[in-house]
Formats: structure tokens, sequence, C-alpha cells
């Protein structure tokens, strides 16, 4: 489940092809101003990233993955 989304594009109106990166939700904790989310019971993503996909796709997968996660948005040819 998505809880947060960051937009790092530098092109943020290409959206056929981005990096895409999901990180848990959890990791966020410590920022100011956060939203503290809870870890889940059971297995949780860490990390995991899709190259070469759409903004629309990158929003699937990422709502599609294990747990609470922050998607991360990049440029696919700038990297994390």
């Amino acid at each position: 489940m998505i809880v947060n989304v960051v937009d790092l594009r530098e092109k943020q109106y290409r959206w056929k092809s981005i990096l895409a990166v999901v990180e848990s939700a959890a990791k966020n904790n410590v920022a100011d101003d956060a939203d503290v989310t809870e870890a889940a019971l059971g297995v949780e993503i860490d990390y995991a990233e899709r190259e070469d996909i759409s903004v629309r796709d990158a929003f699937i997968w990422a709502e599609q993955v294990q747990g609470k996660v922050t998607l991360y948005l990049y440029d696919k040819d700038k990297g994390k």
C-alpha cells in the first residue's frame, strides 16, 4: 500500500519510462514532521526498484507491494 510519494524527477513531464523505487514507509519515521507508521506483521518490503516503467505502472506495482511503502520516482537516465 502506497502511503507516500516522492517525485525526484527533473523531467517531471516524462511519464513513459522512469525509474521507480519502493521502500518501507517505516524508514521515514525519523524524518521531521513525519506521520509515523508501524511495521506490519509478516513479510514487508525493504527496498525494490523497477527501471523503464511508466508512471502509471509504477503506481500499480507499488500498490501491490505488501506493507506500507513510499514510492520514489526518478528520471530513467538519472538513477538514485
